[in-house]
């Protein structure tokens, strides 16, 4: 029999229904991303549909999550900043919207900043002018298949993150809609620099409130990651390991009404201070606009690169920068170790301008052993720079392609730049959509080989050696490691070399004869409190800790031969060359 209900009776089952269902939940509608790492601290920015209380579960293993940050209050827009952190340690996390809508697994996890100061190997990528498109996604595959799975610590880009004017729709479609497609985002702490295309749609002026850019980063300008304070999120510096990293705006206009090419500027200066105040050996400077390129953009016609140039070079000469990064061009381009070039590309002079004169790609290939720099050099080291513009843009060169102050060009192919610093070594690689290392060159400090090195031990003893770089190595004994233990019976040389045959070192090592050596004796009664019997190699054959005499019960079972005994007696020892007869 058929039943009707009344409308009210039906939206009180309705409500009944769906009463409890999350169809008001709060939804993660951008997933987190890392911010500001130091030490001991890290801000994770996320963004909800509906405002909601912010809160972050953290752990060091990917299950418990027994501790969590939360800030009062409803928003959308969240950051939080996780401190009390141990250096140099990796946390796992999860983002909770509500009940229903947490976010996190095992692969949501980061890496502290180690101790300021640390040797240790840490890894950087960088990208720059990631126009939309088939290019930006397949650069970043090509990255994803060349780490495999290797954790990177830090996230650079050198501007230009969005080109659709540079609204917050840009961002999230076109840079965190990307980007979180995989590990990065995620997992590797982001600092961003900015380029001309971040500020199409605004008015080009630093630190516009109203603009996406500056809303969706956070970037350390207080100097809460050492370095001088900028009080500005366009250009800022932070210390990471041993190393300073400092970002420019090279595009827009200071709170003095200046740009940073316009002559002596707020942001100049600060620049200036900054690099005055630095006490780490490695400086990397990264911004948008390229001092030197032939690429889509020509460094010697484009006014605003020409002055850059005049500018920005001699301050990096000043303070023995060790490389600049930048984007702009959509080519990639690097230079030899570069010094005193701010004019035209028709001055350049490979024999007054590049400091070096290897490609060092140290790679085995011709001319290819690293640069060599030093962190107090009564010269100049010279300045590395790398143009970075292929993240998502290509295009074809200008006339006078390549840039004659470039080790290596290419152009029409995506591709990003990743470096890695451990100590005093610096290795960095060109990596195309595809995975592959298309140019790599590398940088040693304050190494040179040592002159051969003359030590004298005694017999029987042991010596450590060690190679005096850091890197990969072959000694004359056969392995491959970077130092070695050896214990000579006469007097030997011994090297190591790089397999790339840029290095070698040799030690001569001479060894004294045993003392006390008694003439060479066939039949011996001397008493001991302790004895040991080596051959003449110095391996142990034999050993009596206890008291005993020299007789045929000791020496039967030795083959013929020379051996020495070192006998012990009342606290003196005597080294005895003892024949054994086959008679």
């Amino acid at each position: 029999m058929n039943q009707r209900f009344s409308p009210l009776f039906v939206l009180f089952i309705c409500f009944l229904v769906l009463g409890n269902q999350p169809i008001w939940a709060q939804k993660i509608i951008r997933n987190p991303y890392l911010q500001e790492v130091g030490p001991r601290s890290i801000t994770i920015r996320y963004r909800t549909d509906q405002p909601t209380t912010s809160q972050v579960q953290f752990s060091l293993d990917p299950k418990s999550f027994k501790q969590a940050k939360i800030k009062s209050g409803q928003q959308t827009e969240h950051t939080l900043k996780l401190d009390s952190l141990q250096p140099n340690t990796t946390y796992y996390y999860r983002v909770v919207a509500s009940t229903n809508e947490v976010l996190g697994d095992s692969t949501y996890f980061f890496k502290t900043a180690p101790n300021l100061g640390s040797k240790e190997k840490f890894s950087v990528w960088c990208i720059g002018d990631m126009f939309p498109g088939p290019t930006q996604t397949n650069v970043y595959e090509g990255f994803k298949k060349f780490s495999k799975g290797k954790y990177t610590n830090l996230f650079l880009t050198v501007g230009d993150n969005v080109y659709g004017g540079g609204t917050d729709d840009d961002f999230q479609t076109h840079f965190f809609n990307v980007y979180q497609n995989g590990p990065l985002l995620k997992q590797s702490p982001l600092f961003t620099s900015i380029g001309n295309h971040d500020y199409d749609a605004y008015a080009k002026n630093q630190d516009n409130p109203n603009m996406a850019y500056f809303q969706n980063f956070n970037l350390p300008s207080n100097g809460q990651l050492g370095g001088l304070a900028s009080n500005s999120e366009a250009y800022y510096s932070f210390d990471y390991g041993n190393a300073h990293f400092i970002c420019l705006d090279s595009y827009a206009w200071g709170r003095d009404n200046m740009r940073i090419f316009d002559g002596p500027s707020e942001q100049l200066t600060w620049l200036k201070n900054d690099l005055k105040a630095n006490k780490f050996p490695w400086v990397i400077v990264y911004f948008h606009y390229p001092p030197y390129t032939k690429g889509t953009y020509d460094s010697d016609i484009v006014p605003e690169l020409t002055k850059l140039r005049e500018i920005l070079t001699p301050v990096f000469d000043e303070f023995n920068v060790d490389m600049v990064i930048s984007g702009h061009s959509h080519v990639f381009e690097r230079s030899r170790p570069l010094s005193g070039l701010s004019g035209l590309s028709s001055e350049f002079n490979k024999k007054t301008n590049w400091t070096q004169n290897s490609s060092g790609k140290y790679d085995k290939s011709e001319n290819s052993c690293p640069y060599i720099f030093q962190t107090n050099p009564k010269e100049k080291n010279g300045v590395m720079y790398v143009v970075n513009g292929v993240g998502g843009a290509t295009g074809s060169p200008r006339a006078g392609f390549p840039h004659p102050a470039m080790e290596y060009s290419l152009a029409g192919k995506g591709g990003s730049f990743f470096f890695e610093i451990e100590n005093k070594r610096l290795d960095a690689k060109f990596i195309d959509e595809t995975g592959q290392v298309l140019d790599q060159f590398t940088i040693m400090k304050d190494f040179k080989p040592r002159d051969p090195i003359s030590q004298t031990i005694n017999y029987l003893d042991k010596i450590e050696i060690a190679a005096s770089w850091q890197g990969d190595y072959q000694w004359s004994t056969g392995e491959k490691v970077a130092s070695v233990k050896v214990a000579p019976t006469e007097k030997t040389t011994f090297t190591v070399s790089d397999p790339q045959g840029c290095f070698q070192e040799k030690f001569d090592i001479t060894v004294n004869p045993p003392l006390s050596i008694q003439e060479v004796k066939e039949e011996i009664n001397d008493a001991f409190d302790s004895l040991l019997i080596y051959n003449m190699h110095g391996q142990k054959i034999k050993e009596y800790p206890e008291r005993g005499h020299i007789s045929k019960r000791i020496t039967q079972d030795l083959n013929p031969g020379l051996y020495l005994f070192l006998l012990e007696k009342n606290g003196i020892q005597k080294v005895l060359k003892i024949a054994i007869s086959p008679y």
